[in-house]
């Protein structure tokens, strides 16, 4: 079995407008981003250039633009939107995971989380 490699980007902290109230899309949220990549084949690992591998800074800046540029009720709308961004023929799996920090809930709340697995 070949080597499978994932490529992650993790802990990228954004602020974005996701929430069921008005009030709290107006507020804006923390909301911190886990992803990892696993592409279909990799040939990065041998040619060592960035062009034949996931360019993760391609992928900052697409979470960076969706999280900007959309407005969203629910976490697991957000990271399905994301997955859509980032789903291409290259990948064999991808998983989003998003946070939003101090949830407006009851009792103290670090964060409420969704993860989405997406696979081939």
């Amino acid at each position: 079995m070949p080597d499978r490699l994932t490529i992650a980007v993790e802990g990228l902290s954004l602020r974005g407008r996701c929430g069921v109230t008005a009030e709290e899309r107006a507020l804006g949220q923390t909301l911190v981003f886990d992803l990892r990549l696993v592409p279909a084949e990799c040939p990065g690992a041998v040619t060592d250039a960035l062009e034949d591998t996931v360019n993760y800074g391609d992928v900052v800046r697409a979470v960076t633009a969706t999280v900007a540029e959309g407005e969203f009720h629910l976490l697991e709308r957000l990271a399905t939107v994301v997955a859509d961004r980032l789903w291409s023929a290259a990948l064999d799996e991808l998983v989003v995971r998003v946070r939003k920090i101090d949830p407006p809930v009851p009792a103290p709340t670090e964060a409420a989380a969704v993860e989405l697995v997406r696979r081939r």
